[in-house]
């Protein structure tokens, strides 16, 4: 899948706040958007290459997006709308094997006190599937959340009253680089989505990682690894 059609290479400078950016382009300094609200810090560190692309318009305040990171050899998408698009993909593509019996996508549907990204129907069951996108990798071992999130831990809520009324229910954590080998809570940071979500195992939530193929513009969907609750 194409994150963007071109990108320029840049130089990451600082985090202005969450989702604004200052970067080097060439002999400029500009302010580019981040479309992620995690911590990143091991991701977008003062120096470190980064690739942007130019969305400017009349309704935005920046002519940039970040959409990838070099960490060393591995590039890093860090855009968090793109594993929603990507795992859209792969089930309208019939690609993950735990959904290939659904044939009815719909997105963004609410449940509960909230929205979560799909509702997957087949004649004899539906299922909501909720996406997380995951950047920090650590030993080989990708980790999420890298900031609280309440509104991961109410997603989660939503999951099991949706299974306690009879529907199936999931979640795909998306890891947007190639270098983890498996899949793990960050107990350190969120302890609370943490116990969540394993409690949430326990009452039938499907758990799932996948991590990717990334390039500076493009991001395919690769291996799914091994999850450690």
């Amino acid at each position: 899948m194409k994150i963007a059609s071109k990108v320029k290479q840049a130089s990451f400078l600082r985090r202005e706040n969450r989702f604004a950016c200052l970067v080097k382009v060439g002999g400029s300094i500009e302010t580019a958007h981040l479309a992620n609200s995690g911590r990143l810090e091991t991701v977008l560190t003062p120096g470190r290459t980064v690739f942007i692309a130019e969305r400017a318009s009349p309704a935005r305040t920046t002519r940039y997006d970040i959409v990838t990171a070099l960490l060393g050899e591995t590039c890093v998408s860090v855009d968090d709308r793109v594993p929603t698009e990507l795992i859209n993909e792969a089930l309208e593509e019939k690609a993950l094997p735990q959904f290939q019996q659904y044939s009815s996508i719909r997105r963004e549907v609410p449940r509960g006190r909230s929205r979560l990204d799909f509702l997957l129907s087949s004649r004899s069951s539906q299922c909501f599937l909720e996406v997380k996108s995951v950047t920090l990798v650590r030993r080989s071992v990708a980790l999420f959340p890298d900031a609280p999130t309440e509104r991961g831990r109410l997603q989660v809520e939503s999951l099991v009253w949706a299974k306690k009324e009879g529907y199936e229910a999931a979640v795909i954590f998306v890891i947007q680089r190639d270098d983890a080998e498996g899949f793990a809570l960050n107990d350190e940071v969120d302890p609370e989505f943490c116990r969540t979500l394993r409690l949430a195992h326990i009452k039938g939530l499907g758990i799932f990682a996948y991590k990717c193929r990334v390039k500076p513009n493009e991001i395919e969907l690769a291996d799914q690894v091994p999850v450690k609750l």
